[in-house]
């Protein structure tokens, strides 16, 4: 992992740092650990080669300066979680975010709550308005974790294809 922090969290034992495509074990490593959510969203597990598909897969238009993989790192130095960021998307001024995913001895003890809150103030300081996401219709708890942290429904997309399930999106913003 890198030892340079990306952003500050409120959470002495945690640490935010971007990650590089030297780190794609530990995210692969981290994506089989939460085969609950993938099975959620893609209907089947992480794929041997997820992690490295994720880094590769952007919008059009948008190269990898404008992509953030960021790692959040737990108290004994080993990846806990992964925020991906792509500043500039869908609009100047807007940043999204593809992926916030937590180990699941994390999740519901406030660490996505701080990492939200460290990367706004982040986003801020870069100049950025605003943040938008999407969330698969059947995951409603994340659905509602984005609601509690401000987030506004903007539209339901059309239903699309995730791995093995059809699924619509349910896109939302924060003004910041």
């Amino acid at each position: 992992m890198k030892i340079e922090t990306a952003f500050e969290v409120e959470d002495r034992d945690y640490s935010v740092h971007l990650l590089s495509l030297e780190d794609v074990k530990a995210i692969q490593a981290l994506y089989e650990k939460c085969v609950d959510f993938m099975l959620l969203v893609d209907g089947h597990p992480a794929g041997e080669n997820a992690a490295d598909e994720e880094f590769q897969n952007l919008p059009p238009g948008k190269s990898m300066d404008d992509r953030f993989m960021y790692g959040i790192i737990d108290p004994v130095n080993e990846l806990a979680g992964v925020l991906d960021v792509l500043r500039g998307y869908p609009e100047e001024g807007t940043w999204w975010i593809g992926l916030l995913l937590l180990a699941p001895e994390i999740r519901s003890l406030g660490m996505g709550k701080k990492v939200l809150q460290g990367l706004s103030k982040h986003i801020k300081i870069n100049g950025g308005k605003a943040i938008m996401l999407g969330v698969v219709a059947e995951n409603e708890r994340a659905y509602q974790f984005w609601s509690k942290m401000g987030f506004e429904f903007v539209l339901e997309t059309e239903p699309q294809q995730f791995g093995n399930k059809t699924q619509t999106v349910r896109v939302m913003r924060l003004n910041l």
